[in-house]
């Protein structure tokens, strides 16, 4: 009941805000998407970075052999690339945040499946379809179907797509059960316990989820094509007009065909071996992360998303400059540890974790707790001394020290002159750009790992 309040609250708030926008800005923009596609090729928009948030799901979200990979999180990165352009990817799992931040024109694309039925384009500036789906049932397996009884379909809480029951076996016998308070997974679970007989699910989130649950099946399809579509931000037209023109075009490519395959298939490996019985582990090395994460109070997430990034767990690897091993130390700090060519994997793990715990004292009390890990990353790349340099520059040159996006831009700037030469600059020159991306990518895997995995 409480959840079902909150969302009531949370859905007359967004309500509030839209009326205040339409009100005081007089529009948004819900051009129809046919008058302003063209079909031949022109060059797509350019720009320095484009900004997506994509709802949490198995199917376009998620960590495969410690990586960060997904449906929409594969298109939208494969189109930042065709734009050339940077991309910076949130991640959202409450649907109703999702809900509200549809309204803030932060994002250049929000992967949600809105209700359309209410969010109509009058409301919101939605893409050319980037996918179709339809509703099945879930079922379980060898399950005998009694025709003397009534059948419930079981319906998730902000499912609102339109079922057709006409065509299951005695039509006359099956009614409809909304659950406002359940999400599919927890219906899902009922199905399994036996508990209820039919829950009702889009096809790609059946594909993701039915790898969990052995037990369970597809049953018939219960409703027409539905298209998804991602959200645009109203004020970027010519850039809308590209994301549109690049989906029109994309469809009959080999990387669509491809992704299609990847995440979209029951036949997908991809998508069973990740939710298999070892779906929880990123690693082999899993509880010796943990063990040394937990012993030096830091989130083995963030470990294991630097050690990805290191070796992708590979234990051998030999780097440029002599590092060495799973976490890629250098040799003056490998020996530093007690480390030598002959210490076990789980010894080169605890030395990695405490050298980690290290640089967070560096900067514990000096920077936003919430950007700790971004100057721990990035001090794990560069060392500690050319992160120190960039938090003096933007205290110098009134820039804000305590977070790491303003501090990332004084990083870049050490490869200039008039910053690495300047007299508070200890460590001098240092040529930032590579490291910037390395920290991007270890938060981007980590802030997916917090969402798929444990802490």
């Amino acid at each position: 009941m409480k959840k079902k309040i909150i969302g009531e609250i949370a859905f007359l708030i967004a309500t509030i805000i839209l009326l205040g926008a339409l009100f005081l800005r007089g529009r948004i923009d819900y051009t129809p998407i046919s008058n302003i596609i063209k079909h031949e090729k022109k060059s797509y928009h350019h720009s320095d970075t484009l900004k997506a948030l994509i709802f949490y799901h198995a199917a376009d979200y998620f960590v495969y052999h410690g990586q960060v990979i997904g449906f929409q999180y594969d298109m939208i990165k494969q189109m930042a690339k065709d734009f050339n352009m940077k991309v910076d990817i949130s991640i959202e799992a409450d649907p109703d945040s999702m809900m509200m931040k549809s309204f803030s024109n932060q994002y250049d694309i929000i992967g949600f499946d809105f209700d359309k039925n209410f969010f109509s384009p009058m409301y919101l500036t939605l893409s050319e379809p980037h996918s179709y789906t339809h509703p099945i049932l879930l079922v379980r397996k060898k399950m005998e179907f009694d025709s003397s009884d009534t059948h419930v379909v079981h319906i998730p809480a902000q499912y609102n797509q339109k079922l057709d029951l006409s065509k299951l076996q005695m039509p006359g016998t099956w009614r409809q059960q909304n659950h406002p308070e359940k999400t599919v997974e927890d219906l899902i679970e009922m199905l399994e316990d036996t508990l209820i007989d039919y829950v009702v699910c889009n096809h790609n989130v059946a594909i993701t989820l039915l790898p969990f649950y052995k037990n369970l099946e597809m049953g018939p399809r219960i409703g027409e094509d539905f298209p998804r579509n991602w959200v645009l931000n109203p004020r970027n037209k010519t850039l809308n007009d590209s994301i549109n023109l690049w989906l029109t075009n994309m469809k009959d490519t080999k990387f669509f065909k491809r992704i299609c395959l990847r995440y979209l298939s029951q036949h997908s490996q991809i998508i069973n071996n990740s939710f298999g019985k070892k779906r929880n582990n990123i690693s082999t090395y899993d509880k010796c992360i943990q063990a040394a994460s937990k012993h030096h109070n830091l989130d083995w997430r963030f470990v294991s998303s630097i050690i990805y990034q290191e070796s992708h767990f590979c234990t051998d690897l030999l780097g440029m400059g002599g590092s060495y091993g799973i976490m890629q130390m250098m040799p003056v700090t490998y020996e530093r540890y007690g480390l030598t060519d002959t210490s076990t994997v789980e010894e080169q793990i605890w030395a990695g974790v405490k050298y980690i715990r290290f640089l967070y004292n560096i900067f514990n009390g000096k920077v936003d707790t919430n950007d700790i890990y971004y100057f721990v990353a990035g001090s794990y790349n560069s060392g500690p001394g050319h992160i120190l340099d960039a938090i003096t520059l933007s205290k110098k040159y009134g820039g804000d020290s305590e977070h790491w996006e303003s501090v990332k831009d004084f990083l870049l700037l050490k490869s200039h002159k008039e910053y690495y030469s300047d007299p508070d600059v200890k460590c001098g020159y240092y040529p930032g750009k590579h490291t910037v991306n390395y920290v991007q990518e270890v938060m981007d895997r980590y802030n997916g790992y917090k969402l798929t995995k444990k802490e």
